[in-house]
């Protein structure tokens, strides 16, 4: 009877240890170790059998080796498992990969639609004061932003300019205008795109309660590269102006164009320049023009140099054609400056 258990026991001993010998043992790249029978083998992937997790596909540029017998330091099922988990893990990821480009294209990577994500741009600020027999202050603002997309892109703007002066126990505020606009430009091509805008403007001391101009055209990417950029924009656009009791509907050409160049990383400038010309009254036209020298000093601060100028060659109200404007301060970049 003892010879008989004796003889089972070295029957079974023998056999586990057979079995042992025939899996099959893959070594991945990463240290991580699979014991198994190989079901199926190709250039692309392993499948291999487990005991403990049925059949696990394994890409084959993972693999550092295939071999008979295990190493003299090999983990039992520890690793095993932890292969097992990273595999399932990367097949939930390769499921899901597809269901989180489909959301990230409608409603990009954030909140709120992706509306507020991938901005960039700069905001400034300048202000002086002076004292004496008279005293006076300036404050300036300027915000310009865009967002860039695959065929697309939307660029917001606006400026500011208050100046007051005190002389005499009198204060008078000779200037409180902002401007603004927001412009959506759709690729057809890698030179030509189509464009959609909208401006205001108000200018209190002017007597100009708020002036709206829509417009709409195409435009063309004469330069574009890492350095420079050159657009040049024609189309339309309604003018509907408030100037004091007075509302006016003109119908406009409109021609422009935006410049930018980048000397280096921290030197850049950018110049616009908008004409509108008046359908009905050949007579009548204005031009608006921005240029800008901005220097930055670290990566989210710099300075900058402005030089505007407004012109109307019909201005209302026996005001000034012409409103020229100089302003520097510091600015605050923000996103990949632009």
């Amino acid at each position: 009877m003892t010879k008989k258990i004796s003889a089972l026991v070295f029957s079974c001993i023998f056999l586990a240890s057979t079995t042992f010998a025939f899996e099959d043992h893959i070594i991945l790249k990463n240290g991580d170790r699979v014991t198994g029978t190989i079901v199926n083998r190709s250039d692309e992937a392993i499948e291999v059998e487990t005991t403990y997790a049925g059949v696990i596909k394994i890409s084959a540029s993972a693999v550092e080796k295939i071999t008979p017998e295990p190493p003299a330091d090999a983990k039992p099922a520890e690793p095993e498992a932890k292969v097992s988990a990273d595999a399932e893990g990367a097949q939930a990821k390769t499921a899901e990969a597809p269901k989180k480009a489909i959301q990230r294209k409608l409603f990009g990577d954030g909140k709120a639609f992706g509306i507020l994500n991938g901005w960039s741009g700069n905001a400034t600020i300048g202000y002086n004061y002076a004292s004496g027999n008279s005293k006076s202050a300036t404050l300036t603002t300027s915000l310009r932003a865009v967002k860039d997309g695959t065929k697309d892109k939307l660029t917001v703007y606006a400026r500011s300019l208050w100046f007051t002066s005190r002389r005499s126990g009198t204060s008078i505020t000779t200037s409180n205008a902002f401007w603004g606009g927001a412009r959506y430009d759709r690729n057809v091509d890698k030179k030509l795109f189509g464009f959609v805008s909208y401006d205001f403007e108000r200018d209190r001391p002017k007597k100009l309660m708020f002036r709206s101009i829509v417009g709409a055209g195409i435009g063309h990417h004469t330069i574009k590269n890492d350095r420079t950029e050159l657009d040049l924009l024609g189309g339309m656009a309604w003018n509907r102006t408030w100037q004091d009791n007075t509302k006016t509907d003109t119908p406009e050409g409109l021609a422009g164009t935006v410049f930018k160049h980048k000397f280096n990383g921290r030197l850049r400038v950018l110049g616009t320049l908008t004409f509108f010309q008046n359908i009905t009254d050949r007579a009548e036209y204005r031009f608006i023009t921005d240029s800008t020298v901005s220097i930055d000093v670290t990566k989210r601060v710099g300075i900058f140099f402005t030089v505007g100028n407004r012109f109307n060659n019909d201005p209302p109200l026996n005001t000034e054609k012409n409103d020229f404007l100089f302003t520097t301060g510091l600015k605050w970049n923000f996103g990949k400056a632009k």
